[in-house]
């Protein structure tokens, strides 16, 4: 599902959050970074501007702190919170940790956070890249970033811009930015791919993926497997109600192992099965077949349809069907019914590219009032 991503310049009263800069370099008694009200409330979490309950409302945050540098992630607990009309990332100093105690020294007026926001409503989780123009290994980012964003003090990235800025910049392996640009590479991982895996380990270098953000990646990979379903369900149910197939059933609703999600009936009484594979990511990342859906698609006795669902947000998604994928598959399934006795391949990655899709198709999420609800 979409991320909630920013870019911040810090100022000098934005460094004395940290305590070397607040007892060497003191700009005022802030402790706190800033926080544009028409980023943060008016872009990313418009809930905030709606009256609170209590005066200065407060928003636990459980912080992420990297860099700068290939520094790895400082876990603290901080808040948001607001003061009269500002909105501030708050909370106690924040010291150099004890195993680089100069780590946050060479931070200067100019420099960068990258912030990634996580939660619904409200920001309870901020993942923090800080980007010092100092420091060799992040030199090349921080002109960009500086070249990009020449004028303001806080703006909105996505997905899209962060791997723009990553592509012209190439930090080096192992910066932490890498992990804001590998989110479908992560969904391809978690999902099974090892070109996936492969690809992660190679820009991460040795820091790899911690447990925790394997199963945050596994969880968002399975929510937008079922935005995905949903989407699908309601674009068939318009097809019914426009006389373009008799009938639908939602098959992985009640069987959870099914080798494919849909039955379709259609004007003539042929039945289709269709399997939707959904992706936060563009078209062109890997389909994953399991080797019961393989075997479905190719042995029948349906026509076995994929409905490629890319960009799923809350608001849609896009989406192209490759029909009756078996014959060109039939070869894949005999190579693997050739391996050894005992081994046997649970599933397979596809180029999309592979199959034969149709033109791309618009589908739109339910109205805000309605997911609301």
């Amino acid at each position: 599902m979409p991320r909630k991503l920013a870019l911040k310049r810090l100022t000098a009263s934005d460094l004395t959050l940290f305590k070397w800069h607040f007892q060497n370099r003191p700009a005022g008694n802030q402790k706190a970074f800033n926080l544009d009200a028409d980023v943060l409330v008016g872009r990313l979490y418009p809930q905030l501007g709606e009256l609170a309950l209590v005066p200065q409302p407060r928003y636990p945050l459980d912080l992420y702190l990297c860099g700068p540098g290939l520094s790895p992630a400082n876990n603290l607990q901080r808040k948001i919170l607001k003061q009269r009309k500002n909105w501030r990332l708050n909370g106690e100093l924040i010291d150099n940790p004890v195993e680089n105690p100069e780590l946050y020294n060479v931070l200067a007026p100019g420099d960068f956070a990258l912030l990634g926001f996580a939660g619904d409503g409200t920001p309870t989780t901020a993942n923090v890249v800080l980007v010092a123009g100092a420091l060799p290994d992040d030199a090349r980012l921080h002109a960009e970033l500086a070249h990009r964003f020449a004028n303001g003090s806080m703006w909105v990235l996505d997905d899209e811009l962060v791997q723009e800025i990553l592509s012209a910049a190439s930090p080096p392996a192992g910066h932490p930015l890498y992990d804001w640009a590998d989110t479908s590479l992560l969904e391809d991982a978690v999902l099974g791919g090892a070109a996936g895996a492969e690809a992660i380990n190679a820009r991460r270098g040795s820091r790899g993926i911690s447990p925790e953000d394997f199963m945050r990646s596994r969880r968002n990979a399975e929510a937008t497997g079922v935005a995905g379903e949903e989407l699908l369900n309601a674009w068939l149910d318009g097809e019914r109600g426009e006389g373009r197939i008799q009938a639908f059933e939602w098959t992985a609703s009640i069987n959870a192992v099914a080798p494919y999600d849909f039955r379709v009936t259609g004007l003539a009484n042929e039945i289709r099965v269709v399997d939707a594979k959904s992706t936060v990511g563009g078209f062109s990342n890997p389909v994953h077949l399991s080797l019961a859906e393989l075997a479905v698609a190719v042995g029948g006795p349906d026509p076995y349809d994929i409905c490629r669902l890319y960009e799923v947000t809350e608001d849609g998604a896009k989406m192209r069907i490759a029909r009756n994928i078996g014959p060109s598959l039939q070869g894949i399934l005999v190579t693997l019914s050739a391996l050894p006795e005992g081994v046997t391949a649970d599933s397979i990655s596809i180029r999309p590219e592979s199959l034969n899709f149709s033109a791309e198709v618009i589908l739109l999420g339910p109205p805000e009032a309605e997911r609301q609800e």
